[in-house]
């Protein structure tokens, strides 16, 4: 997505911080890669999100980032959902590790399910 060349960017998520702050870091880099351009840093200044300090620094950078609806807000008025499919290439780097995952996977099924046979 970095390949693109585009004024604007806008990042639609139901969960920014589902499972950890490196989820959130690659988003917040996403948006802003000047500004948000080291993880390590990131990650250490909040990674102890126990310390109400830290959580309400957290809360102040994504509150200029971030437009927070509540499911119980908006379902009443919330559209069907519309999927709209964009294809990319594939960078070199990406299709080596989608080639080997499918590899990896492929050959685990084989051992297991004894190959189709």
């Amino acid at each position: 997505l970095f390949e693109f060349n585009i004024g604007y960017k806008v990042l639609l998520t139901g969960t920014p911080l589902q499972n950890n702050l490196e989820e959130l870091y690659h988003l917040l880099n996403f948006l802003q890669p000047e500004k948000f351009s080291d993880m390590d840093g990131f990650l250490k200044e909040f990674s102890d999100l126990a310390k109400d300090e830290k959580v309400a620094k957290l809360h102040d950078i994504l509150g200029s980032h971030m437009l927070r609806r509540l499911k119980a807000d908006v379902l009443k008025n919330m559209p069907t959902k519309s999927e709209f499919i964009v294809r990319v290439e594939l960078s070199p780097i990406q299709k080596k590790y989608y080639r080997a995952i499918l590899t990896k996977n492929f050959d685990a099924l084989n051992v297991k399910g004894g190959g189709g046979q």
